[in-house]
């Protein structure tokens, strides 16, 4: 088929099967869990989307669980509560790592039905959708920690040389654009007729919202409603969430979006982003940016549009190294600074600055030397639509997006 390829999880389920007795992979739906998966159960597989499966299990967990051998996945392991507590028995009986590869389109620990949650028995592995390096088989960047070692004008060529792809400067734009046209979810993204796209995201839509929804927020809002949150979502990215502003666009109360959001981030389907600085406001991110693009009806326009194609770009360089135990939050003050970008790992912040200019302005050195006087000892990438690689001093640097790409 042609969505299959590498994925940068499969080194990290690799490795947590060899240790732990229970592995979870998750993420949302149409992101390529199942085929995660079944290239590493060895002792076979079953899906719980199917009604038969479910029956069966649900019959008789204990026994479901004690017939099966090591390396045994279950696909959409949420929907059946009860397994859990019997996986629990059989691994505290059976010590051996790889056990269970259990696979959730919902975080386990938001379905209150789902008692046990495994803990201390089981390792998370989240999939994140393709970017744009994954889905041309590049392999995992690691732009970030490289430019924790620029000091000189030479190690800043050095790592640009390093990362670019040839050819990748003069068709960035293009790339940037497709990647927000189709978005990363190998289900979705691969098939080149957009109208294809569009029915399969309007499907997938309606699992979500009107079924997997609701194994987490019982709620009575309309269809409609819960799209139109989400589009408010989709069109405020990067921006402080206000509360007051999604109840107009939504026709929800506050007190329901509150418990819609938790809901759409078990669902995978957002992410919170922390603020640090004078304004403590979170933003959120589509998982998918396609999806964003397709609620939006629009692709790449505006400067915001960047800042989306940027973060589900350059997040994956910590979100498949958990060991640097990395974070990405925004640095915003009441002056009007504001960074909408900051990775931080080891100790170290990398903020970046998306610009759709080609030329770096005044306004945007005076926003990068607020963020490096408050932190002196990081540094501040300033992306911008040109293709000069400037080395504005140890900190600061300007590079076009289309190499963090």
């Amino acid at each position: 088929m042609p969505h299959l390829r590498p994925r940068y999880a499969e080194k990290l389920i690799s490795r947590a099967l060899g240790h732990s007795p229970v592995v979870g992979v998750f993420g949302q739906r149409q992101v390529g869990k199942t085929t995660l998966l079944e290239a590493h159960c060895p002792g076979g597989y079953v899906t719980l989307d199917r009604a038969q499966s479910r029956l069966e299990l649900e019959a008789d967990p204990d026994l479901f669980v004690s017939e099966r051998p090591l390396g045994f996945a279950i696909d959409e392991a949420q929907l059946c509560p009860s397994l859990f507590p019997a996986i629990k028995d059989r691994v505290r009986v059976r010590k051996a790592p790889g056990q269970f590869l259990l696979s959730g389109s919902v975080r386990f620990t938001s379905r209150r039905a789902i008692r046990e949650s495994l803990t201390g028995r089981i390792a998370h592995v989240e999939v994140l959708p393709f970017t744009i390096s994954e889905a041309h088989g590049q392999p995992l960047p690691d732009f970030l920690k490289e430019l924790t070692s620029v000091a000189r004008q030479q190690d800043l060529s050095r790592v640009v040389r390093k990362i670019s792809v040839p050819g990748h400067s003069e068709q960035s734009h293009d790339r940037v654009r497709h990647f927000l046209q189709t978005g990363g979810l190998p289900g979705i993204c691969f098939f080149r007729a957009q109208e294809v796209r569009a029915d399969r995201l309007q499907s997938h839509l309606d699992t979500l919202l009107n079924r997997d929804l609701r194994l987490v927020q019982a709620t009575s809002v309309p269809d409609a409603s819960l799209r139109e949150l989400l589009a408010f979502l989709a069109k405020n990215q990067g921006d402080p969430f206000e509360l007051n502003k999604a109840v107009r666009f939504s026709q929800i109360s506050a007190v329901t979006i509150k418990k819609l959001l938790d809901a759409y981030e078990a669902l995978f389907l957002i992410r919170r982003v922390a603020s640090t600085g004078d304004l403590t406001r979170p933003t959120y991110f589509l998982e998918d940016q396609g999806m964003a693009s397709w609620l939006l009806r629009r692709d790449f326009e505006e400067p915001s549009d960047l800042v989306r194609a940027l973060y589900a770009n350059l997040r994956q360089e910590l979100a498949y190294r958990p060991e640097r135990n990395g974070r990405i939050v925004q640095f915003r003050t009441k002056h009007h600074v504001a960074i909408p970008l900051v990775f931080e790992a080891e100790g170290v912040r990398v903020g970046v600055l998306p610009v759709m200019d080609r030329e770096v302005r005044a306004r945007h050195i005076a926003t990068a030397s607020a963020f490096l006087k408050k932190h002196p000892h990081h540094k501040l990438v300033i992306t911008t639509a040109g293709d000069d690689v400037q080395y504005r001093s140890a900190n600061l640097f300007v590079i076009p997006y289309g190499v963090l790409c």
